[in-house]
């Protein structure tokens, strides 16, 4: 009797240890990233695991830390197999992210295009030299969006957003941007050029009263990163397969359409280095004449 139940525990002990190495935890920080609804969010994300799960013979957990602090130990320690987070705070984060990026990918709004530009857009006849005390706005879930409105200040002019504009606001969507823009709200947004793109698309007559004053190279990410561990090798393939399986993309629907994108696409880690040369620069520009 008792040899069967050592036998037993030993066996109840086998399972659990299996099912512990097979245990993957995902990490979402999705603060600022996009303006969507957390619930919504986490229904999308479970479906996807749950799917990942089964597909995989992993036991995938997602977890959604609050704090970046708690993101990075968990991501450091590999205790985070994957995160996901918005751009500027992996661009603020980097260096103490960069020894453990395995794969990188990013949820693309163009999978023609998935690295975006940024647009500075003011009314026709519009200089830089005339935005000095006047009121520019950004896209409020793209930080990076006001990185570049700022760089474009230190760059030209040697001073910081803060001191050149008078107002540095923000607004929830692009489009909301463009119109404000184009109603004589604000005086210059800056918004990608997929946004300026489909609003053109929308309402061609937009192009007669508005121009681009600046635009930035194609690097930037467009909604977020995702970053796998060094070395989550089965977390890769995974993730690889959701960009090539159709019933994985009909799986990521949802998450898709929350953000109103087409795919998740691999971003490659030299060109995530070519963001944090962009952010960098911005940096050192921001100490030597911003007081940052």
């Amino acid at each position: 009797m008792k040899s069967k139940i050592f036998l037993s525990l030993i066996l109840l002990y086998s399972t659990l240890y299996a099912d512990e190495t097979k245990k993957k935890v995902v990490a979402f920080y999705t603060k600022n990233i996009e303006k969507v609804s957390d619930t919504d969010v986490r229904i999308a994300i479970e479906q996807i695991l749950q799917r990942g799960s089964k597909e995989s013979g992993l036991f995938l957990v997602e977890t959604f830390p609050k704090k970046m602090e708690t993101l990075l130990k968990g991501f450091q320690s590999n205790k985070y197999a994957l995160m996901t987070l918005n751009t500027y705070d992996c661009m603020k984060n980097y260096e103490q992210i960069r020894p453990y990026i395995g794969k990188v990918w990013t949820i693309t709004k163009s999978k023609e295009h998935p690295k975006e530009r940024y647009l500075l857009l003011v009314r026709e006849g519009t200089q830089l030299t005339d935005l000095v005390d006047k009121d520019v706005a950004y896209v409020r879930y793209s930080k990076m969006q006001k990185v570049y409105l700022e760089y474009i200040t230190l760059e030209a002019m040697h001073m910081s957003g803060d001191m050149y504009y008078k107002h540095i606001l923000h607004f929830a969507t692009g489009s909301k941007a463009i119109l404000q823009l184009f109603f004589k709200q604000v005086d210059a947004v800056v918004v990608s050029e997929h946004t300026y793109k489909t609003a053109l698309e929308l309402n061609p007559q937009l192009a007669e009263s508005l121009r681009v004053l600046k635009r930035s190279d194609a690097i930037f990410p467009s909604v977020g990163v995702t970053i796998s561990h060094k070395g989550e090798k089965e977390i890769e393939e995974l993730y690889k397969r959701f960009g090539e399986n159709r019933e994985d993309i009909e799986t990521l629907s949802n998450i898709l359409m929350l953000y109103k994108a087409e795919a998740i696409v691999p971003f490659a880690l030299e060109d995530l280095e070519k963001v944090y040369d962009f952010f960098q620069n911005y940096s050192h520009l921001k100490q030597e004449y911003g007081g940052l």
